[in-house]
């Protein structure tokens, strides 16, 4: 008996000290900021070499050791920049220990464990940055463009994607520009985010979403100095921002002029076509010219009450001013007539965009929160155009449109954060009231319409993680609406769902499902009617309806320290897809949007980003992709296969700087046109002297700006257009900017939400 009590004592001893334990906590700083990716190292306390069980701190500065052993350890933390704390504990259970690292620019060598720089989430991959990108970066804006797939492009001199996806840019939540970018020093940023798939609120907004999380911003003055004078474009941009207390204001200004030069574009065409059995050819060449300017002013003024609330009014204003000359020469042929013909075209846009946007946020308690946002815009435009033929059927049309936006959009947020997840709920209105004048030869009264419609869009969202288990799910429902005349009332529901797994910490694999909607936009609804040529019109259809994409997705991303990957195949079907499309009408050929029966496509893309040395970055992305469309029952579908490829360099040896980016051309299907992709192409050189930098560009150095749109054999107009894009050849540029900023830390707002209207309601002349 007592040897089998003394049996049953040992064995409940040892379970007691061979238990498996955690010990977990969080790392930050003096100012109780985050340090997320911050080393973390258990030593046994007589072998302080080896390591038992090392980690890094997560985006929330979280750490977290399992399956310890009871003992005594110690505990080492350690960060770029700030001092390495050690200290002694004891594990015989369950412990939570929060560390607080100090600041010590001497330790900036002392790494008790390579750190990763990146942390994969379901829908985004979060990155930090070592002090030597640091150093090395001129600006916040410099700094993440040394992320994969990211990069400045010269030609627009803005963050952009490699592979030429469109782009949303967050700072701390809220939509930002370049301009505020530059704002902020680099060693201000604490981490990034860039969403490949973008939260549910913004998954009609962007294809890509970066969000950059800073620390507390310097009270006091910052601003920057840009200004580009080029052979084909110019820019200038200015903004000043001033921190006080917890208030913080911010004027913008900035400006783009397209220069009038007296180099050509130049296009060669073909139309080819039927009326009322009657044979027609249309052979044309036109040298064009475009040139115009847009600018845009903005004040903000925010107030931030850490762990309270969060205000922001914007008042901000966009104006443009395009014009478009061109002239024809054109071989027109009826049956077995035959005529020489010019021809002229006109366009000048004028257009104003003020806006307000009111933004608050609240803190509650639980880890809850609550955010709303309004924005209101008002859209007044003008067209005129002057389009002449001559000819025995020639014409001589005069057209004028004024029309009036007013947009409306308003969303309400409800957050909720758990240890391991988080979980929202939201919902947004999109209200557009557009009316629309119009002037031309077709009819001799003014014509008239308003045209009303409405988006409202609820949603419930919850994500997070279950040890190497990645997850999100998202349910939300569009009901959208056109509301004049025979509209349309649709809901629908559009889910995204997405399971990913962490293999280890250099390589994950993901499945993703997402549905969204797209309104019309609003003059592809409209009544009226422009003329192109003799018997073509341009006009709306009022029988649209809102497109349904769904899409399937399946991607491997690989993360190591000088190379990253991504490949992904992918799978998307369009119901009622938005395509442009030639349709009879009385005695004539209508240019209309149209909805089509089937929209397939399908395929993959190959991303890459390689680092052989700290002063070389290589990459670049490929495409493989097959399009199956058909644009109504009465037709068979076309299938068409698209290959873009666009590569990269980027080097920088001490002051000096070196970009190459080469954009392939090549096709891809919209609607009935087989479309080609402009290609871009420059080197720029680049040298800064203390805070100022100085930029060299060439555009197409080596090879023109030539693509050709062809229509598929499904059209009843068969048209192909050649374009020489001549006034990008070897065009030079001279870019100057100036930073500067001082003062002392502050917190900054953090926006959850962000929305604007970019269906400005104007003509866009085919």
């Amino acid at each position: 008996m007592k040897t089998t009590i003394t049996l049953i004592a040992l064995f409940c001893f040892n379970i007691c000290f061979c238990q498996d334990l955690i010990l977990k906590g969080q790392i930050t700083d003096e100012h109780k900021e985050s340090i997320p990716f911050a080393n973390i190292a258990l030593y046994q306390t007589n072998d302080t070499i080896n390591v038992v069980k090392g980690s890094a701190s997560d985006l929330s500065g979280k750490y977290s050791l399992q399956n310890i052993n009871p003992g005594n350890y110690i505990l080492k933390v350690s960060y770029i920049g700030y001092k390495t704390e050690s200290l002694p504990i004891h594990i015989n259970k369950n412990i939570i220990q929060n560390i607080i690292l100090k600041s010590d620019s001497q330790s900036l060598t002392e790494i008790v464990i390579e750190g990763k720089r990146n942390i994969r989430s379901i829908d985004k991959t979060s990155y930090t940055f070592t002090t030597t990108q640091i150093d090395k970066a001129k600006d916040g804006r410099d700094l993440i463009a040394t992320l994969p797939n990211l990069h400045i492009d010269k030609t627009t001199n803005s963050l952009s994607t490699i592979n030429g996806k469109s782009i949303m840019i967050l700072i701390n939540g809220i939509k930002a520009t370049d301009d505020d970018l530059k704002l902020i020093p680099a060693d201000k940023i604490k981490n990034v985010e860039i969403y490949d798939v973008p939260p549910m609120r913004y998954i009609n907004d962007a294809e890509n979403v970066v969000n950059i999380n800073t620390k507390p911003l310097d009270t006091g003055w910052s601003g920057n100095l840009y200004g580009t004078l080029g052979q084909m474009f110019s820019n200038a941009s200015f903004a000043l921002s001033y921190v006080k207390g917890d208030n913080k204001f911010t004027l913008n200004y900035g400006t783009h002029i397209n220069m009038k030069r007296n180099i050509k574009d130049l296009e060669t065409g073909h139309y080819n076509y039927q009326i009322n059995n009657d044979n027609y050819t249309y052979d044309y060449f036109r040298e064009s010219q475009t040139w115009g300017n847009q600018h845009n002013i903005g004040l903000t003024y925010s107030i931030n009450k850490e762990k309270n609330y969060d205000f922001q009014i914007k008042i901000f204003t966009n104006t443009s001013n395009g014009k478009l000359d061109a002239n024809k020469t054109i071989e027109f042929t009826q049956n077995k007539f035959q005529e020489e013909r010019i021809g002229k075209l006109n366009d000048h846009t004028k257009s104003i965009v003020p806006t307000l946007d009111i933004y608050y946020s609240k803190t509650l308690p639980k880890n809850n929160s609550i955010a709303f946002n309004v924005v209101g815009s008002y859209f007044d435009n003008e067209q005129n155009t002057h389009s002449a033929e001559s000819g025995s059927t020639g014409f001589d049309d005069m057209m004028y449109i004024n029309n009036q936006k007013k947009t409306l959009i308003g969303e309400a947020i409800y957050n909720h954060k758990f240890n391991k997840s988080n979980l929202s709920f939201g919902y947004r209105t999109h209200l557009n009231y557009l009316t629309n004048k119009v002037t031309n030869s077709l009819s001799e009264k003014l014509q008239k319409e308003n045209i009303n419609t409405q988006k409202h869009y609820i949603y419930g969202e919850v994500s997070g993680e279950l040890k190497s288990f990645m997850y999100r799910v998202s349910l939300g429902g569009n009901y959208d609406t056109q509301l004049d005349r025979e509209g349309f009332h649709n809901f629908t529901f559009t889910p995204i769902l997405m399971a990913g797994y962490n293999i280890n910490e250099s390589n994950s694999i993901r499945l993703t499902y997402h549905s969204s909607t797209q309104m019309p936009d609003m003059l592809q609804m409209s009544d009226a009617c422009i003329l192109i040529m003799n018997n073509f019109y341009q006009t709306g259809n009022h029988n649209l309806e809102n497109s349904h994409l769904q899409s399937w997705g399946l991607s491997y991303d690989l993360y190591l320290k000088r190379l990253s990957l991504s490949a992904n195949l992918f799978y998307d079907h369009t119901n009622n897809s938005l395509f442009d499309s030639y349709q009879y009408g009385e005695n004539c050929i209508l240019f209309q949007t149209g909805n089509a029966e089937k929209d397939i496509h399908r395929g993959g893309e190959f991303n890459l980003n390689y680092m052989p040395w700290d002063f070389l970055r290589i990459g670049g992305s490929i495409g493989v992709s097959q399009q199956i469309f058909q644009p109504s029952q009465e037709v068979s579908s076309f299938s068409y296969w698209s290959y873009p490829v666009s590569v990269y360099l980027s080097a920088s040896y001490k002051s000096f700087s070196l970009d190459i980016l080469q954009k392939f051309g090549g096709t891809f299907l919209s609607g009935l046109y087989k479309t080609g992709i402009e290609k871009v192409s420059y080197i720029s050189l680049g040298y800064t002297y203390k805070k100022v930098n100085f930029g060299l560009q060439c555009f197409f150095p080596f090879i023109k700006d030539k693509y050709s749109n062809e229509t598929i054999p499904e059209s009843i107009v068969y048209h192909k257009t050649d374009y020489h894009i001549k006034r990008k050849d070897h065009a030079l540029a001279l870019s100057v900017s100036w930073n500067f900023g001082f003062g002392k830390k502050k917190s900054s707002v953090q926006k959850n939400m962000e929305n604007y209207d970019s269906d400005n309601g104007l003509f866009k002349i085919k």
